[in-house]
């Protein structure tokens, strides 16, 4: 049988999501234009990219829950971050 792996340290493990989050805004930030494009041309175009804008619909939330950090029952768990994202 083999040992049991022991569990990370949390700050391990916030390191990690801290990471991924960061990953994540930089992406967006860098492919803005292109997610805009992609919505204008797969929706229709309901929305300009200036009543985006206008809006603050690019300014929003995103949250990293690790399963591991999951409840088995209710709740994002003990590890729900939140960023804004600003333009």
């Amino acid at each position: 049988m083999s040992t049991p792996t022991p569990p990370l340290p949390d700050h391990e493990r916030e390191e990690w999501r801290d990471f991924l989050l960061q990953e994540l805004v930089t992406y967006l930030g860098e492919h803005k234009e292109e997610i805009i494009g992609r919505y204008q041309a797969q929706s229709s175009g309901r929305l300009t990219r200036d009543q985006i804008e206008a809006e603050g619909l690019l300014d929003f939330d995103i949250s990293i829950t690790l399963h591991r950090d999951r409840p088995s029952t209710f709740g994002l768990g003990k590890g729900f971050f939140k960023i804004n994202l600003i333009r």
